[in-house]
């Protein structure tokens, strides 16, 4: 083999590997739990509809949550905005969702919240199973999280998908941006990850099949025949017979 064609072959496969890598990394994850995109990509969608009302202001003075419906359709969630909080804490501004107490989303929150830096009120620890739950939408620093969006598909064709660097997951928020919002959000956060962006069906939990249990009589069960024949046996009925009328 000469030099020149083991050089060609060791490019090709460097290109290989490369690519495996690449289309690894470019890879996402939807996760088919309709509660658990609910409650974190409202606070994705929220964190971006934060960041272009900074972008646009360029005010230092936390906004309210209505402020950010500006950047939203409606009509709003029923949860609006009960659901939802704003805060500013530690020099950075923060967006927090109600977890409702029977969610299906509670025990993916607990595993997964250091690495999608999810914490409870107030920035401290990360979330445990409080009533909400926070993210750090705009740190005014360096270490600024940069969430990506990706053109929604399919039957979620109006919705954006946000991403995280440093995982897989891809979420869809019930909150649809305006149009205008649509465009600049896409084009401020892209994402360079392939779909498909749509939230898959669920499987069907497999219920389990309901058998009868036959009923039998307990054992060494007897029954007195008549007044003269009364069984004492343990587990044994006595039965009394009825007096006889002498009319």
């Amino acid at each position: 083999m000469t030099k020149k064609k083991f050089f060609a072959i060791t490019v090709t496969l460097f290109a290989c590997v490369a690519m495996i890598y690449a289309t690894q990394a470019s890879a996402s994850v939807i996760v088919p739990d309709p509660e658990l995109h609910g409650v974190i990509g409202d606070l994705h969608a929220l964190t971006v509809a934060l960041r272009l009302h900074y972008y646009d202001t360029r005010s230092a003075s936390l906004p309210d949550l209505n402020q950010l419906t500006n950047y939203l359709r409606v009509p709003l969630p029923d949860g609006w905005p009960a659901d939802y909080q704003i805060a500013e804490i530690s020099g950075g501004w923060w967006i927090g969702r109600r977890v409702p107490e029977f969610s299906s989303a509670r025990r993916f929150l607990r595993e997964n919240a250091p690495s999608l830096g999810l914490y409870e009120q107030g920035g401290q620890s990360t979330w445990m199973g409080g009533s909400f739950v926070w993210m750090n939408a705009l740190p005014f620093g360096n270490d600024a999280v940069q969430i990506r969006a990706a053109q929604g598909q399919g039957r979620d064709v109006q919705y954006l998908f946000f991403n995280s660097p440093g995982t897989p997951y891809y979420w869809r928020s019930g909150l649809v941006f305006t149009a205008e919002a649509h465009t600049e959000a896409r084009e401020l956060f892209s994402s360079h990850s392939r779909g498909p962006f749509f939230v898959p069906d669920a499987a069907p939990r497999v219920q389990e099949p309901l058998r009868a249990t036959p009923v039998e009589l307990p054992p060494e069960f007897t029954v007195g025949r008549d007044e003269d024949e009364i069984d004492f046996r343990p587990g044994s009925m006595i039965t009394l017979p009825l007096p006889r009328s002498d009319s």
